[in-house]
């Protein structure tokens, strides 16, 4: 299990792997045990200033497509999974999908707060995760703690019950790494993509990530990719109902 999880993060899997069944105790000892505290800086390739403004821009498109799409988008993401969405459990249509939540215009308005002239190019999983991202910071000013009871994993999510091998993988880790550590994660997220406020925030969630993932020694790991992983899984705990409300928040394990 734990080389196809990082195989998986990795983006390395060139297609398709079967998951493999997890016994239940190896899970939990994973979800409960203290975070593992060595090799605890991340590795990461550095972002070049115009990379970090294309993730910026592609945020705020994110932001201007949920907002001209509310009620539509949160029904996208309960029909969706980290990998694939179901269209025709949603009100959109893929084929016309780009044209129904006015992307072209979004991508105009935020040209204009960016530094660089780029080429959007975006993957329907793609765009699915950063709106999953501006749904829950949303919803989520303050970071927000486990409800009394909160299940480790979000068995009823669309990962676990329509998705496929792949898909229930990250929600594993995502749901392993929100159950451990909302505060953290929703730092991360709270964070400007490229800036020094999401490196610091990465650092201090990748204890957990580690644990999650069951190694010391992970691969390179791209921050974008990890950011939308998190978000799936701070979205999920929000959307069925695994957050408790005005609490201060705490680690599962120092």
């Amino acid at each position: 299990m734990k080389r196809l999880l990082l195989s998986f993060l990795a983006l390395a899997a060139a297609g398709p792997v079967a998951a493999q069944d997890s016994d239940l105790e190896r899970k939990r000892d994973r979800f409960l045990a203290p975070d593992i505290q060595t090799g605890t800086r991340f590795a990461r390739a550095a972002e070049t200033a115009q990379e970090s403004d294309a993730r910026q821009m592609q945020k705020r498109i994110a932001r201007c497509v949920f907002f001209g799409n509310k009620d539509e988008v949160r029904e996208l993401l309960a029909n969706s999974d980290f990998d694939r969405i179901d269209f025709a459990a949603t009100s959109f249509t893929g084929e016309e999908f780009f044209d129904q939540i006015d992307f072209s215009q979004c991508i105009g308005r935020a040209m204009k707060q960016s530094q660089y002239k780029v080429w959007v190019q975006m993957q329907y999983s793609t765009l699915r995760n950063l709106l999953a991202e501006e749904v829950y910071l949303k919803d989520h000013k303050d970071a927000p703690v486990l409800a009394e009871g909160a299940p480790t994993l979000i068995k009823d999510r669309f990962a676990f019950t329509r998705g496929g091998p792949r898909a229930g993988v990250m929600a594993e880790v995502s749901d392993c790494v929100t159950y451990r550590n909302g505060a953290g994660a929703h730092a991360f997220l709270d964070s400007v993509p490229g800036n020094k406020g999401e490196t610091e925030a990465l650092e201090a969630l990748w204890p957990t990530l580690l644990t999650c993932l069951e190694t010391e020694d992970p691969p390179e790991l791209s921050t974008s990719m990890l950011r939308m992983m998190i978000a799936d899984g701070m979205w999920a705990r929000s959307y069925y109902g695994a957050w408790s409300a005005n609490e201060s928040p705490e680690t599962v394990a120092e």
